[in-house]
Parts: structure tokens; sequence; C-alpha cells
């Protein structure tokens, strides 16, 4: 990561450096996609672990990676399940205040598998996403996010729309729970 000569005087902002890293535990997802043909609606349930990413902080253009994701679709004669591992998102955060976030957003989800590696198989997704994360100087932690966009399947397009929420505040929240409780019935 790059640090131009006044991140030197003014540690504190932070436009001073020239990346930030975008990192998540992962996420939990919901969502449906709305077929252009007329089959109806389908359920969407997603899971990614460990996203990293980086983001210019004047521009507010950013990538991030997933090495695994969970996809599970539930059509209403049907349910499939699949796991990747190539997941790839680019996105423009065109506004971006005070750990609110939204803009446009292209991902490409590929290398699925089934009962062996499907490579012809690929989600790609494009659209409109906002949110909020908590922002530092040089990292960024997403917390909870939605989109809407258009969302190609095997060569199906489907209007999507959906909602992230991340593992951290998840477990945190969770462990914090259990601390409660065992340290509430002690006394």
């Amino acid at each position: 990561m790059g640090m131009p000569a006044h991140a030197l005087e003014n540690g504190s902002n932070r436009e001073a450096y020239d990346f930030s890293v975008n990192w998540s535990l992962g996420s939990i997802g919901i969502g449906g996609l709305f077929p252009f043909a007329a089959e109806g609606p389908i359920f969407e349930g997603s899971v990614s672990i460990l996203d990293i990413g980086v983001e210019h902080n004047m521009s507010n253009l950013g990538m991030t990676f997933s090495p695994f994701s969970v996809f599970a679709w539930a059509h209403s004669n049907s349910e499939e399940a699949y796991f990747t591992l190539l997941n790839m998102t680019v996105y423009w955060n065109a506004v971006s205040h005070r750990g609110m976030f939204f803009g446009p957003f292209a991902s490409v989800n590929y290398l699925f598998f089934e009962e062996a590696f499907n490579f012809d198989k690929y989600a790609f997704t494009a659209g409109l996403r906002g949110g909020i994360r908590m922002e530092t100087n040089r990292m960024n932690l997403h917390i909870f996010s939605m989109e809407t966009g258009f969302r190609l399947v095997n060569g199906q397009g489907n209007f999507f729309v959906g909602a992230k929420i991340d593992l951290l505040p998840l477990v945190a929240s969770w462990l914090l729970r259990d601390m409660w409780v065992t340290s509430y019935w002690w006394w």
C-alpha cells in the first residue's frame, strides 16, 4: 500500500492513504431471483467465507475476492445447492459518507462444485448496492448491504434483489450473549 508524503503529517486522515483494505469474516445472504421466463420466483440463500479486497480511497473504486461461497436456490419444483471457489466483485461506491455507501457493482462466481467441478456453470451479477460499513484509516469492515440488479446464471437472465449481513457481528453477538447468560446465572 502506497502512502503519499502528506500522510506522514496527518495520519488520522482517511484520504491520506491511497488504499484501504476491505475485509469480512464472511457473510450470510438471502434474496430472490425473478426470471424473465414464466417459471416464477426463485429463493436464494448464500454464505461466503473470508471476503478480502482493496479500495482506492480517492475514487472509491474497489474489488473483493472470496475463496469460498455456497449458493442454494429453491425453485417451485426443485432445490439446488453448490459451492464456488472463484468469487470476485468490482464496484464503485459513488456515494460514500460516514460508513454508508451506494453505487454500482459487478460480480462473477465461477468454479461451481456439484459432484465434480462444473467448468460450464457461472453466475454474473450487475446492479446497485448500498449498505453500512465500519471505516478506519486503512480498513473497512462491511456490516450490512442490500443489492439489486440483473443476474445471469448459466445464460438465464433474472432480476435479482438480496441482502447480506457480515458474520462477525453475528458471531460477536452470539458470544456476548453467551458470556452474559453465563455471568448472569453465575451470580
